[in-house]
C-alpha cells in the first residue's frame, strides 16, 4: 500500500512539474513549420491557437497582438472558430510602439518589435478553464497539463510582409499579479505565399487576352 500511495504521489509531482514547465501563454499554429524558435505558415488563410496554461489559475484580460511591416495595408479578419463574426481591432500603435502590458510595460523586446513595425491588439477575453489538454507546443517537448485552447481562423490580405502574432495579460496569485507573454519560442507568424511560376504565366495570359480584347473593342 505504501509502495502504491509513494507511486501516485511521484505521478502526480511528475505531472504537476511538467503543466508548470509549459509557458503561461504560447501560440501555434497547425501545418506551420518550425523556424528560428517560431511557428511560420506560408500562407494567408489559416488557423490559429491560443493556449492558456491552467496551472497558475485563470489568466484574465488575455490580448492577441498582430505585428505588420509600417506602411503596409491590407486586411485582418480573426475569427473565433465556430462563429461568423471576426473580433474587433481593441487598440493599435504605429512605427516602433508595442502594445503595453497592465503594469506600464511592453511586450518582450525581440524580432519584429521595434522600428519599422506598427501593430494592432485584439481582446480574446480570460482563460478560465482547465477542459483542454494542453502540450509545450515546441519540438521535442512531451510536457503535458491541463488548459484553454481558443482556436481562430484568421485571414488576411495584403501585408506583404506577413503577420507576427503574440498573446499576453496576466494571472493573480496570493494578491499579486503577474503580467506574461507568450515566450519568443511560442509565437507565430504567416509569410506571403510567393506564386508558382505556372500561375503567373496564366496571370500573364489572361491580362493579355483582356487587353487585346479590349483593344479590338475600341477598333470597332
Amino acid at each position: 500500500m505504501k509502495k502504491l500511495i509513494s507511486a501516485t504521489v511521484l505521478a502526480l509531482s511528475l505531472i504537476a512539474t511538467q503543466a508548470f514547465a509549459i509557458p503561461e501563454l504560447q501560440l501555434y499554429i497547425p501545418g506551420s513549420t518550425y523556424i528560428s524558435d517560431t511557428w511560420v505558415i506560408n500562407s494567408n488563410s489559416f488557423e490559429l491557437w491560443v493556449i492558456g496554461n491552467g496551472a497558475k489559475g485563470p489568466i484574465y484580460g488575455v490580448s492577441l497582438a498582430a505585428a505588420y511591416a509600417t506602411g503596409e495595408t491590407g486586411t485582418i479578419n480573426i475569427t473565433p472558430t465556430g462563429s461568423s463574426t471576426s473580433l474587433a481591432v481593441a487598440l493599435s500603435g504605429g512605427d516602433g510602439t508595442s502594445p503595453l502590458l497592465g503594469d506600464g510595460s511592453s511586450l518582450s523586446p525581440h524580432a519584429p518589435w521595434g522600428a519599422g513595425t506598427s501593430w494592432y491588439s485584439y481582446l480574446l477575453g480570460d482563460f478560465t478553464s482547465k477542459a483542454d489538454t494542453i502540450y509545450d507546443y515546441t519540438p521535442g517537448s512531451t510536457d503535458h497539463g491541463l488548459g484553454q485552447i481558443n482556436k481562430y481562423n484568421v485571414d488576411i490580405v495584403g501585408y506583404a510582409s506577413g503577420l507576427h502574432f503574440d498573446a499576453y495579460d496576466h494571472y493573480e496569485s496570493k494578491n499579486h499579479t503577474t503580467y506574461v507573454v507568450n515566450p519568443f519560442s511560442h509565437d507565430g507568424e504567416n509569410t506571403n505565399p510567393v506564386p508558382e511560376p505556372g500561375t503567373v504565366v496564366l496571370l500573364g495570359a489572361g491580362l493579355l487576352s483582356l487587353a487585346i480584347y479590349g483593344k479590338r473593342r475600341r477598333n470597332q
